[in-house]
């Protein structure tokens, strides 16, 4: 007797496409709905009721997934996204998609250990998913998205996939980053990046130098140190630029966990922060105006961004009709870690 997996095998597709052709939910082209039914025909298969359940079977539960470079999620803005929840009665469950790194497992790719990962959520009862960050490649999430439609993508932008995407825009805010400095008076600005290896990392790193440009004002290879988000990367980055023979009066971090890493090495090594060295983060974390000196940084609209990514997960998930908001202005939020050179 055929099975679904023997039909999704002959059309050439996922079995969670064939689950969506048999339980009438979700988006299926026709053309995949043809080559499905086709198959179906093909393998004499007659969906039963059981089968037919199990494919709209619903678990009430939404998952998070992300890795170490996806940033912190705060408790507000869990407390945010379980407010959204709470009127429908649907759980929420957070995962480490770390857990599963190459780092700890040399036998299988990138792309292999986060499918895995993925696929164990939705098999462990998961309605739907929030993958938040850009650390997985365009293709695999495409390829993630047609096995399993119920996902949103937040902090990401894929072009293919407009009206999953959750974001806000990283040139921009990274070209007002280096504007403030700019403004401030400061003409020799160092920086810690952020991940390069990620879209996100490489847009905000490109509006900063294009700002920097416009004004003529020159950063040379010694002052750029290449970090990855974590606390360790801007400690060990603000010591690397200490170490170089070019002056600067400024640095601007990728995220707020650099800065503050890096207020700390600077702290250490006898550098008073923002009259010796200014320093620029990137995010506005929730501790970010309780550092010494509170932390000048740009305001990522991380918990609006992600009520309304809830909000379209649960439209997909549980046919809704919530309204969802795809403008995320970002916001230079001044503090006092940036001397103004110009007083």
């Amino acid at each position: 007797m055929a099975t679904i997996r023997d039909v999704a095998r002959l059309a050439g597709v996922g079995i969670g496409t064939v689950s969506r052709v048999l339980s009438e939910n979700g988006s299926v082209s026709q053309k995949t709905l043809t080559k499905v039914n086709d198959a179906m025909a093909a393998l004499n298969f007659t969906p039963n009721s059981s089968a037919r359940a199990l494919s709209s079977k619903k678990y009430n539960t939404i998952g998070i997934w992300g890795t170490e470079t996806s940033g912190e999620l705060d408790r507000k803005t869990l407390i945010k996204i379980e407010h959204e929840l709470e009127p429908f009665n649907i759980k929420i469950i957070v995962t480490d998609g770390d857990k599963k790194s190459t780092k700890n497992n040399t036998h299988n790719s990138p792309q292999t250990t986060h499918r895995k990962s993925i696929e164990n959520i939705f098999r462990s009862g998961c309605d739907g998913l929030i993958i938040w960050g850009s650390d997985i490649p365009d293709l695999e999430i495409i390829q993630i998205e047609n096995e399993y439609p119920n996902i949103v993508l937040l902090n990401n932008k894929i072009d293919l996939l407009p009206n999953k995407c959750f974001t806000f825009d990283h040139y921009q805010a990274g070209y007002l980053a280096a504007k403030n400095l700019i403004d401030n008076g400061h003409t020799k600005i160092a920086c810690i990046t952020g991940w390069l290896d990620t879209d996100d990392g490489n847009l905000r790193q490109q509006g900063f130098l294009d700002a920097l440009n416009e004004n003529n004002i020159d950063i040379p290879n010694t002052l750029i140190f290449e970090g990855n988000y974590t606390f360790r990367k801007g400690y060990e980055g603000a010591l690397h630029l200490l170490n170089q023979k070019t002056p600067f009066t400024a640095i601007f971090c990728g995220n707020d966990q650099s800065a503050m890493a890096a207020i700390s090495a600077l702290t250490k090594k006898g550098f008073n922060v923002p009259n010796d060295i200014s320093i620029m983060g990137y995010d506005d974390m929730n501790i970010a105006s309780y550092t010494l000196p509170p932390l000048s940084t740009i305001q990522m609209p991380f918990q609006k961004m992600a009520i309304s990514a809830t909000r379209r997960l649960l439209n997909l998930c549980y046919n809704l009709d919530l309204e969802v908001n795809y403008d995320f202005p970002i916001k230079l939020i001044n503090r006092e870690s940036v001397r103004n050179l110009k007083d």
